[in-house]
């Protein structure tokens, strides 16, 4: 099944705003127009699409299972743990082992590998994360299993569909407006009911009557302006390129010019230029037997700090998505501690939220809509790919070699190594009281030392 087969569902004939709003419900606005922004941006825009790529890149590596919660009050310190913006990794591991226990499930692991014909999971996790990021809004449908199947209401496929063509119908005669259904438009009216989709966003302060507040809030909106200023300042460079003619004027300004001879005096001066022209004449001399003037015409690049203001809205773009500037081929302060520090910052900031969002909402949806209600049985992402976010075991190994109140086996499962299955495991659960050592008071009467006399 292609990943557009689902348009071939019954479609509603297109109608007037008017009969929409009054046939179910009113259909919302977000008051942006979002293709324009997705052209704007991640389609035009170098710097959006070079942030949002170093996103979704990272974040689609991340693997994904099936679990089974097996204790509930570890599974709600290991979710609260993963909002901290520095997580302790050891402890966030020990956590995950109490709260999730894998679990097979079929329907579920046939998902997260394959969610349909044409994408595999880490394409969908690409999608989802990349509509957000421009949009504000994600917005994935299931189709679901046939009733006639023992796994009827779950999901049989996936798709991300594309937001900036979305909208929600609600029902404003109840406070706060219910969603009711939901809309594609892509050529013709596609409609969806509220079991199929699962809608993701960003929190959105502005209310309207248009229903702005159930869109999320695109972080590009509140980035307008340096977005604006970003494309403007491309299309003046471009255009300085396609339409660069001479950049000035070289004149006579001799009082001994003939104007009747001119043209082959100035064919002369031209003649001269042009035999000192190119990198092999590099500090050649043209001479003239006039004195000459220049008149500018235009101005070059630098002078219109084109190339500085593209370096500030760089800066100003990668704080909006908190994405470190150095990432983006910054030379200043690009050394190798720093570019680590900088890479595990994208992952805490920019990465670890969106799996975070991406994972609730599944679970959510799962647990409402998609056959798994009143189940213990979840999904997840695996964290230990991001090696970035370890200790350096160097340091590590350091530390871990004074402190001695630790046991063999506590410091094995700190760096994440396993007992030698020769040695005895009891021996690896025992504390070693380092030897040698005095306490210090056994020092404090001691004769001092006298130096030798001269």
């Amino acid at each position: 099944m292609g990943v557009f087969d689902f348009l071939k569902r019954k479609a509603a004939p297109i109608k007037s705003p008017v009969q929409i709003s009054v046939e179910r419900g009113l259909l919302t606005w977000d008051g942006q127009n979002q293709a324009e922004i997705v052209k704007d941006s991640y389609m035009g825009n170098d710097l959006v699409y070079a942030i949002i790529t170093l996103i979704t890149q990272k974040a689609k590596v991340a693997p994904w299972g099936v679990y089974r919660i097996k204790n509930k009050d570890a599974a709600k310190r290991y979710k609260a743990m993963l909002l901290d913006r520095e997580p302790d990794m050891r402890k966030l591991y020990e956590l995950k082992e109490q709260a999730l226990e894998p679990y097979k499930d079929v329907r579920l692991e046939e998902m997260l590998k394959y969610p349909n014909s044409d994408d595999t999971w880490a394409d969908i996790i690409e999608q989802w994360v990349g509509f957000k990021k421009i949009t504000g809004n994600a917005f994935m449908y299931a189709k679901m299993v046939g009733e006639a199947s023992v796994n009827k209401g779950k999901p049989l496929e996936v798709y991300m569909l594309p937001s900036q063509y979305m909208a929600v119908k609600v029902d404003i005669d109840q406070f706060p407006p219910k969603k009711v259904a939901y809309q594609l438009y892509y050529g013709q009216y596609i409609p969806f009911n509220t079991l199929e989709i699962l809608h993701d966003k960003y929190f959105n302060p502005e209310w309207s009557a248009t229903g702005g507040q159930l869109y999320g809030l695109s972080p590009l909106r509140a980035a307008s302006k340096v977005l604006t200023r970003s494309n403007s300042s491309k299309e003046a460079s471009v255009a300085m390129f396609d339409n660069m003619g001479p950049l000035g004027v070289l004149y006579m300004d001799d009082v001994r010019f003939d104007p009747l001879s001119g043209a082959s005096q100035a064919q002369a001066l031209k003649q001269s230029i042009s035999t000192n022209t190119g990198a092999g004449k590099y500090g050649s001399t043209a001479v003239s037997g006039y004195k000459v003037g220049w008149a500018q015409m235009g101005l070059p690049a630098k002078d219109l700090q084109l190339i500085e203001s593209e370096k500030w809205d760089k800066e100003a773009l990668c704080s909006i998505y908190g994405v470190p500037p150095v990432l983006l081929g910054s030379q200043e302060a690009a050394t190798y501690n720093n570019m680590k520090e900088a890479e595990k910052s994208l992952t805490l900031r920019a990465v670890l939220p969106e799996l975070v969002a991406i994972r609730d909402n599944i679970n959510r949806k799962l647990y409402s809509d998609w056959g798994y209600k009143d189940t213990d049985i979840c999904v997840d992402f695996d964290m230990t790919v991001y090696q970035e976010l370890e200790a350096n075991r160097g340091e590590q190994a350091t530390w871990l070699n004074t402190a001695w109140w630790l046991t063999p086996e506590q410091k094995l499962k700190i760096q994440g190594l396993a007992p030698d299955p020769n040695v005895p495991i009891e021996d690896y659960q025992k504390l070693y009281i380092p030897s040698g050592l005095q306490p210090l008071d056994d020092f404090t009467n001691l004769p001092v030392d006298v130096p030798p006399a001269l």
